[in-house]
């Protein structure tokens, strides 16, 4: 794993003491978690606490935003190159999908439906991999990426990406038909002034699309610290459908659905990680979490967990009242 020079977390300058709930203003913290960076190997310890009011969790102390942009390796998913599918026959590719869709069970984002492309803007888009294909569809398409060198690499690829916080995009209000956050909301260390300024970007009529683990689902209590989706430190925030519906009605918006969307990652990656506690190794780095016959299983049961509603991620969409 391709790694830059992990920021040295022993810096007690880059952390603030949180002495306010960021969702309630509560200032009662039940500690849950000293976790270690199971992922990408930052050192340390990073301490999780509950809000004893409304039940949200996240940080405490918190990194700064500076301070965590450091933590993301080199090679970071989201970060890859756009791949173009050009010269690929779309019947194969859909007839892959489709029987590989029937063994192995992946998790399906649930976009709302439009009637016709517009704007969208994409939080957290990386290079733009999912810009590049509402292109192809006809949509208007930005993003917003903090790390530079992902953005430039979707430049590269034509995309109109801003390499920054949202906040300092400075797009014109009303903007947007969709803006979509996906797997990206929880690495934000600021959500209320985010969402704040969402609501000054889309229009009326149109959407908010947030995806994000969910901390009140079955493996992220039965695995607890070596919970897949835990993500210390690059997860700052913890969400589950109760506090994330709070947070967005208190931004003005309204929730109109929440889908639950799992995959294996969070039954067998979790098991993965646990057996990986001693052994110095990260992530999905052993044979439980690359074996294919656990992901279909894994697959299945995700979407078992997911019908109970349980599962290990949400996907809220809600609209600007």
């Amino acid at each position: 794993m391709l790694q830059k020079s992990p920021p040295d977390f022993s810096d007690t300058s880059q952390w603030r003491e949180l002495r306010c709930c960021p969702l309630c203003g509560g200032g009662s913290f039940r500690p849950l978690i000293r976790a270690r960076d199971r992922h990408y190997g930052n050192p340390g310890l990073f301490q999780t606490v509950k809000c004893v009011a409304c039940g949200l969790t996240f940080l405490n102390p918190m990194p700064t935003e500076s301070y965590l942009s450091g933590a993301y390796p080199e090679d970071y998913y989201a970060y890859q190159p756009v791949v173009s599918k050009q010269g690929k026959s779309p019947i194969l590719e859909n007839f892959k999908n489709l029987v590989g869709g029937m063994i192995v069970r992946s998790a399906r984002t649930c976009d709302p439906k439009f009637e016709k492309p517009g704007t969208i803007l994409d939080i957290g888009c990386g290079a733009g991999a999912f810009l590049a294909e509402m292109r192809k569809k006809g949509w208007q398409v930005r993003g917003v990426e903090i790390d530079r060198r992902a953005a430039e690499r979707g430049q590269l690829e034509g995309l109109d990406i801003f390499a920054g916080t949202i906040d300092k995009a400075n797009y014109p209000s009303a903007g947007f038909d969709y803006v979509r956050s996906n797997h990206s909301f929880e690495h934000i260390h600021n959500p209320r002034e985010v969402l704040a300024e969402i609501h000054r970007l889309v229009k009326p009529t149109g959407f908010l699309f947030i995806g994000v683990p969910n901390v009140n689902g079955w493996m992220a209590r039965f695995y607890g610290t070596y919970w897949w989706y835990l993500g210390a430190p690059v997860h700052p925030f913890g969400y589950s459908p109760i506090t994330l519906g709070r947070l967005l009605k208190e931004t003005g918006f309204k929730v109109e659905r929440v889908n639950y969307n799992s995959n294996s990652a969070g039954i067998f990656g979790s098991l993965q990680i646990y057996l990986n506690r001693n052994n110095g190794k990260v992530g999905e780095d052993g044979w439980v979490a690359r074996n294919p016959v656990l992901r279909v299983i894994g697959g299945w049961a995700a979407l078992a967990f997911d019908y109970l509603r349980v599962g290990d991620c949400i996907e809220v969409i809600a609209r600007p009242v």
